[in-house]
C-alpha cells in the first residue's frame, strides 16, 4: 500500500512538473486559386453581315475571375491575324479590328498581352467589339477567324 501511494505521489508530482501555464490553438483554412476566362458571344458573332462596314459592334462580353494577390494578366491570339478568311479561298478576307473594353486588341498569330492589373480581385466583365470597313470583291463562302483569350497571374 505504501508502494502504490508513492508511486501515485510521484506521477502526480511528473505530470504537475510538465503542466504548461498557457497553450496555443492553431487556426488555419486555404483558400484556393482562381483564375479563369470565359466568353458569353453575341448572336452577331456569328452571323457578320459581310455586305456593309460594321463600327464597334459587341459581339461579346469577356469575363475574368481571379484571387491572385499579384493581379493577372489577359492576352489574345488571333489564328488568321485579324482577318476574316474564307474557308476555300484564302486570298479572300475581310481585315478587322476587335476593342477589348475599348482599347484595341493586338490581333498577331502569337498571344499579345491586351490587359494587366496588379490588385484587382474577384469578378470583371468587359464587353468585345469588332470594326471593319465595307467589304468588296468577296469570294462566295463562309468567312471567318477565332480569337483566343487567356489568363494568366503576374
Amino acid at each position: 500500500m505504501k508502494r502504490a501511494l508513492l508511486t501515485l505521489a510521484v506521477a502526480t508530482l511528473s505530470t504537475a512538473a510538465f503542466s504548461a501555464t498557457s497553450a496555443d490553438l492553431l487556426l488555419k483554412g486555404v483558400v484556393a486559386p482562381i483564375l479563369e476566362v470565359s466568353i458569353a458571344h453575341e448572336t452577331l458573332a456569328s452571323n457578320l453581315p459581310l455586305d456593309r462596314q460594321v463600327n464597334n459592334e459587341k459581339v461579346g462580353t469577356i469575363t475574368e475571375k481571379s484571387n491572385s494577390p499579384t493581379g493577372y494578366k489577359i492576352k489574345a491570339r488571333s489564328a488568321k491575324g485579324g482577318k476574316l478568311v474564307n474557308s476555300s479561298d484564302l486570298n479572300s478576307y475581310v481585315q478587322y479590328t476587335l476593342t477589348y473594353q475599348g482599347s484595341n486588341v493586338p490581333l498577331n498569330t502569337s498571344a499579345t498581352e491586351v490587359y494587366n492589373t496588379a490588385n484587382i480581385r474577384g469578378t470583371n466583365s468587359k464587353d468585345l467589339k469588332i470594326s471593319y470597313n465595307q467589304p468588296s470583291n468577296l469570294s462566295a463562302g463562309s468567312y471567318e477567324d477565332t480569337v483566343t483569350f487567356t489568363i494568366e497571374t503576374n
